[in-house]
């Protein structure tokens, strides 16, 4: 009986530590902090400040220390009930707290729920030192263009300087809509601090409103608006019919090519091509095209495109498309380059130079090559039939890149020919139009060369 209990005992001897070691009620990991800010701080913001533990914050403060002097910003105790796994802090300097010198110092302390540390738990400490900013980026619009159209392009040189700058753009919105826009990137320009860059209006724009952006580490911003003024577009409406030849001939090899199903409905294999397949493929232009290659740019300087020699226009920019199939509207689609068309496998000419980013196949679009100009302009060249340059190539004035065919979803043999600024197809007559070119695009940078050369 005595072996017994001497054997019991020593086993709650040896367990009761063992219980003590393993049991979650005793875990030995401190708390984590987490600052969520980078290492400037505008002390306008507020900080945020992240405490995570398995077993349960149980007490932190939040302590601001600068010229040697500390004030607590927040506390807080919780009751065993009360206890939380994650703890979301948000802190805000105090309204006229006096800052000395370029840093400040936050410290945050924590004590969880564990039984740990004689039933105290576990305790952590962090700091971090935060630099001082707050002054916002300096910016300053230089000079753009004068107006912009519905689906067409402008220009702006703009001048950004901060020390501690962490990005700039201009910002394209709907005016009615300012939560609808696009961030079109800056490209270093002439001197140092000054930056171009190309802009588009959007085509599913129905408003327009442009800005300079400019933020920096510590979120401090600045915006500067672009004056232009608006010019009303006007864009054709067409009615295509669709036949049972062209759901045969073209449509279906068209899915069978991309492997994709085919639907057993006339009507949903067209819908398919139009809509999904579309949808597809302009998603692959824009990854394509929205492209920025220069790191400096001192001049821009472009011709206007005439891919083909001689040709009879068969569709605009900006076309409204209804596509009927036995009398009745089954599909739409805004067509957004423009149709040219002349003989069979007519050649097609690069008429400014660049480089090839893309030469393969897509789709609806059929073989397709895409020529980068610099400062975010790219040409593209579809439903070719063939092609003379390769992807990765340079290209002159004047080489012959592909000549015309009938890829892709198409009723004939002819070049839709497009152009891209930064990703958004734009009107191409205006790049095919010298007047417009040297009026839009040449003299807004020859005066901001002068302003910045003042």
């Amino acid at each position: 009986m005595k072996k017994f209990i001497g054997i019991l005992f020593l086993v709650l001897v040896l367990a009761l530590p063992a219980y003590v070691y393993f049991s979650p009620t005793f875990e030995r990991i401190p708390p984590k902090i987490t600052f969520n800010h980078g290492e400037y701080w505008n002390l306008r913001d507020k900080l945020e400040i992240d405490i995570d533990d398995e077993s349960g914050i149980k007490f932190y403060k939040v302590v601001i220390i600068n010229d040697g002097k500390a004030k607590v910003l927040k506390k807080e105790m919780f009751a065993p009930s009360e206890v939380q796994k994650h703890i979301a802090i948000n802190v805000k300097l105090p309204e006229f707290y006096p800052i000395k010198g370029k840093n400040i110092q936050i410290k945050v302390e924590a004590v969880d729920n564990s039984k740990w540390n004689y039933f105290a738990g576990n305790q952590v400490s962090k700091e971090k030192i935060f630099k001082i900013d707050t002054i916002s980026p300096m910016t300053e619009v230089i000079n753009n263009n004068y107006a912009m159209k519905r689906g067409g392009s402008g220009i702006a040189i703009v001048k950004v300087s901060d020390e501690n700058l962490k990005e700039a753009y201009i910002k394209i919105s709907e005016r009615d809509n300012p939560n609808n826009f696009i961030k079109f990137k800056l490209t270093p320009f002439y001197k140092k601090g000054y930056f171009i860059s190309l802009l588009a209006w959007p085509y599913s724009y129905k408003t327009f409103s442009a800005d300079l952006i400019a933020k920096d580490e510590a979120g401090n911003i600045s915006i500067s608006h672009i004056p232009m003024r608006w010019r009303n577009a006007k864009y054709p409406h067409a009615k295509i019919r669709i036949n049972d030849r062209f759901i045969k001939m073209v449509a279906i090899p068209l899915l069978q090519k991309v492997g994709m199903s085919v639907p057993n409905n006339p009507v949903e294999i067209f819908k398919k091509v139009n809509e999904v397949l579309r949808k597809r493929n302009e998603e692959k232009l824009y990854k394509i095209t929205n492209v920025i290659l220069d790191k400096q740019i001192n001049k821009f300087y472009i011709l206007p495109f005439k891919p083909l020699k001689r040709y009879a226009k068969k569709a605009s920019y900006g076309e409204m498309r209804s596509y009927y199939y036995n009398g009745e509207k089954i599909s739409s689609a805004i067509h957004k380059g423009i149709d040219m068309a002349n003989l069979i496998h007519t050649k097609i000419y690069a008429s400014n130079k660049g480089k090839v980013i893309f030469a393969g196949f897509n789709g609806i679009y059929g073989n397709t090559l895409a020529l980068y100009h610099k400062l975010g302009l790219v040409s593209t060249y579809s439903h070719c039939s063939v092609f003379n340059v390769s992807k990765g190539s340079s290209v002159s004035r004047g080489t012959i890149i592909a000549r015309t065919g009938a890829t892709g979803a198409v009723f004939g043999d002819h070049l839709h020919f497009g152009i891209y600024v930064q990703g958004i197809p734009v009107e191409p007559l205006e790049w095919m139009d010298s007047h417009w070119i040297r009026d839009n695009i040449t003299r807004v940078i020859i005066k901001a060369k002068r302003i910045i050369n003042r």
